[in-house]
């Protein structure tokens, strides 16, 4: 992902919402929905202020613009009515709604942010989570980045293969139990498949028999952890398998 077009996407960005609020104030100073205008202009300064940031090339910013822009999402889906510019009002709310969705979907891309936070975190190694759990995703995945890795999740054995495969990561996790495609046939396809046939597999299962050993590692995994998850364990295996972040 180019630096220079997400400057430039940014600035852009920044113009239209600083242009929005003016346009706003000019034009709609007699209409009866002055609050509803005010709660608008609000959220389009933040978002032009997080644009502005995000030229600059702070991932701060960049979080900032995408939660400015579900807001500005949902405050037209539940304004619309309210908010009745003097010509077309459809085509004025229904071209917020879209570019909020597609500022939303191109700032959360991952080379986006690998683009904004710069090298240092291109170099941090990667990990995938694949659990259906809640619970453990969040736990893990607070545990992974404060030892400084990158962490990518995933719900299903299918999400988890897509993601493996479009993004590459250092290390899987992988959960035994998954819904729909189990975690033991998704690392035969992985090890199967050459563009992630490298990627080490860890499986996190509550199953600890020598046969559920046996058969994963027959799958092709690396390292068998058990569930509940001993964090310190599961880091000393991630080190031995890839190194430290």
């Amino acid at each position: 992902m180019s630096v220079n077009a997400i400057r430039i996407i940014s600035a852009l960005l920044a113009l239209f919402y600083g242009f929005t609020v003016f346009k706003n104030l000019c034009i709609f100073q007699n209409v009866s929905f002055q609050i509803h205008l005010q709660i608008l202009n609000i959220l389009l300064i933040i978002a032009a202020l997080s644009a502005l940031g995000t030229a600059a090339l702070k991932d701060w910013a960049r979080k900032l613009l995408i939660l400015a822009n579900v807001a500005i999402f949902f405050f037209f889906t539940a304004t619309a009515l309210y908010l009745i510019p003097m010509q077309n009002p459809s085509f004025y709310v229904g071209a917020f709604i879209f570019l909020s969705i597609i500022v939303c979907l191109y700032f959360n891309q991952l080379k986006v942010k690998l683009a904004i936070m710069g090298p240092a975190a291109q170099l941090r190694k990667s990990i995938l989570l694949v659990d259906d759990d809640p619970a453990i995703l969040k736990t893990l995945k607070s545990a992974l980045l404060s030892s400084g890795y990158s962490v990518l999740t995933a719900a299903s054995g299918e999400k988890g293969l897509q993601v493996a495969k479009n993004q590459k990561p250092d290390l899987i996790l992988l959960d035994v139990l998954l819904p729909g495609i189990k975690g033991r046939e998704v690392c035969i396809k992985l090890k199967n498949a050459p563009e992630t046939s490298r990627i080490p597999v860890m499986f996190l299962t509550a199953k600890d028999s020598p046969d559920d050993v046996e058969a994963e590692i027959k799958a092709g995994g690396l390292a068998h952890i058990t569930k509940p998850v001993n964090t310190s364990k599961l880091l000393e295996e991630i080190r031995k398998a890839i190194g430290s972040s």
